[in-house]
């Protein structure tokens, strides 16, 4: 709602929904409330270009929160999702984290492998942190051991990196 109301939209809310409007008063959306959630039915129109760019931050918003989707599958989800055009949703939008994520390594030598043939023969472990975020309990660190006959993992949270004994 603030990013809608910060790009000039008002927004209304009432005991049956919701709708918003654009600077103009004309609106642009409606939502029906289903007990206490609001369905969104998004109405855009052709002379509406203004909101295109909202559209597009708001297509890389759902792209990241649902875990970088493939941009081009949301238009397989315009059949799922009431109300709101998808395959219209602006796709050439370059995601950072996706690009990042698809380099391709360099992988581990398979000749002379070792692998263990019971458990706790070998153990891999790995710290990782500090976290951008503290838990709840102060710690900003993880410890990770894995065992690599059954590939069971531990993990740890740490305050500090090092840990005095």
């Amino acid at each position: 709602m603030s990013k809608l109301i910060s790009k000039g939209f008002k927004v209304e809310f009432d005991k049956d929904g919701c709708k918003v409007d654009d600077a103009r008063g004309v609106v642009v959306a409606e939502a029906r409330r289903d007990k206490n959630l609001y369905l969104l039915n998004v109405k855009v129109r052709k002379d509406m270009a203004y909101i295109a760019n909202f559209l597009e931050e708001g297509a890389m918003l759902w792209h990241e929160k649902l875990g970088h989707f493939n941009m081009a599958s949301f238009k397989e989800l315009d059949a799922m999702v009431d109300g709101m055009n998808l395959k219209e949703m602006p796709l050439h939008r370059i995601c950072e984290g996706c690009v990042k994520g698809k380099h391709q390594r360099t992988s581990f030598p398979k000749d002379g492998a070792m692998k263990a043939s019971q458990l706790l023969e070998i153990v891999h472990t790995d710290v990782g942190g500090p976290m951008k975020t503290t838990s709840h309990g102060g710690t900003r660190y993880f410890l990770t051991f894995i065992d690599d006959f059954l590939r069971k993992t531990h993990v740890y949270l740490l305050k500090a990196k090092r840990i005095s004994v």
